[in-house]
């Protein structure tokens, strides 16, 4: 069966690019068939045989793993749907007249061959590779390859790139520590305040194609792509993989500009630590939180699609996101309207002094600069005369009342 190091993936995608049968699926969590351990649900569920498990010789030492095998012709009526419950990891879905169940594992190996950072093995034949990082300082570079995706969805302006392909700078008296080069990072090469694990955001490949007319056969995006996603042809063209990092280091380095590359990313993870901290596990999305707190700094969408405070319909229900107070609006403002200030609080009989956001609404003249920087997206304009930008955390607490499930505390 094939096993995942999820510590040492760096969630590119490219496993699920080219498994032929859909038997991964990379989001926040890797989720893919494992044969059940050897014992396949799927295949006890159909009535036929149409899914069967059979041994297959994987090395030339004689070494044998279980792998899936379908046989369309022995397909009951019933055998999709009966397989598709019966998956324990819930990749197993119905598909199309050509393969009218996906997500099952034919141990092809080609997920093992493509993932760059070795994070796919499998037992007893290539184990995955454990990368052990220990970040060091307020940030902490440990493989970069120059890609500066990091450099341009900095909030603070704290990373800068010398040239494609070299290390980027950081300046570590701008840095805000608020996570997203971390989280942005498509090889997992920058790391903030000792997380060795950064949530990653969603990305989307909207785009990623070669005018081969235009292409000149230089191999330039050949050598410069770290995970040797990229091939040549004979004609002088370059083959592109489905999904990858989408680092963007092929389209940067291609003289000709024969590549274009479009990316779209998710908002940012929550990552404070202090101050009012966020239990997803202990989250009801009620939205009491957001419908209370006095400066709009909390977004809810409900279990119905509702987004709080805002009253929206039709988005995606269980999210959640909050002002961390991470600064990045207050290094932006060009007229102090915003400031990163602190306060005196009592947690656990103990008096501290945690951060928070205070604005002045006489110095806002709504340029919309805190907004565009905003790591977490909660920033936004208002209607009120007194409060004319939103979406910022004076730490009052009032969140932290409202909540039933104490999933809003202070740290």
């Amino acid at each position: 069966m094939i096993v995942f190091n999820e510590d040492s993936c760096i969630k590119c995608g490219a496993c699920e690019g080219v498994c032929p049968t859909s038997a991964i699926e990379i989001g926040d969590k890797i989720v893919y068939c494992d044969t059940c351990a050897g014992e396949p649900k799927c295949a006890e569920a159909t009535a036929n045989g149409a899914l069967q498990a059979d041994d297959i010789v994987i090395d030339e030492e004689g070494n044998t793993q279980i792998r899936l095998l379908f046989n369309k012709t022995k397909l009951a009526d019933e055998d999709a749907d009966n397989c598709v419950a019966a998956c324990p990891s819930n990749i197993l879905k119905t598909g199309d007249d050509a393969m009218p169940i996906k997500g099952f594992c034919v141990m092809c190996q080609r997920c093992v061959e493509i993932c760059p950072v070795d994070a796919i093995g499998i037992p007893g034949v290539k184990e995955p590779v454990e990368r052990v990082v220990e970040p060091e300082g307020k940030i902490y570079l440990d493989g970069c390859v120059g890609c500066g995706v990091c450099v341009d969805d900095c909030p603070a302006d704290a990373l800068t790139l010398p040239a494609i392909g070299e290390e980027i700078i950081a300046d570590e008296d701008k840095c805000i520590s608020c996570g997203v080069c971390a989280q942005t990072c498509p090889w997992n090469a920058i790391f903030i305040a000792g997380d060795a694990h950064p949530a990653k955001r969603s990305k989307e490949i909207k785009e990623f194609s070669l005018t081969a007319e235009e292409c000149i056969g230089c191999n330039s995006c050949v050598d410069i792509c770290p995970g040797d996603f990229i091939t040549a042809n004979a004609d002088l063209t370059v083959s592109l993989p489905e999904m990858c990092p989408a680092c963007g280091l092929c389209a940067e380095i291609c003289p000709v500009d024969a590549i274009d590359l479009e990316v779209e990313r998710g908002t940012s993870k929550l990552t404070a630590t202090e101050g009012i901290v966020f239990d997803e596990e202990k989250c009801i999305y009620d939205g009491a939180c957001a419908l209370k707190c006095p400066t709009e700094a909390i977004t809810c969408v409900t279990a119905r699609g509702m987004k709080l405070p805002s009253k929206e319909k039709g988005f995606e229900p269980d999210s959640f996101a909050m002002c961390v107070r991470c600064g990045a609006c207050a290094a932006a403002c060009p007229n102090d309207a915003l400031k990163l200030d602190y306060i005196d609080i009592e947690i656990d009989g103990e008096p501290v002094s945690r951060d928070r956001i205070i604005f002045n609404s006489s110095k806002c003249d709504q340029c919309g600069d805190c907004i565009d920087v905003c790591p977490y997206d909660v920033l936004h304009t208002t209607e009120k005369p007194n409060l004319p930008i939103a979406g910022f955390c004076t730490l009052c607490g009032v969140c932290v009342e409202k909540c039933s499930k104490d999933a809003l505390c202070y740290k």
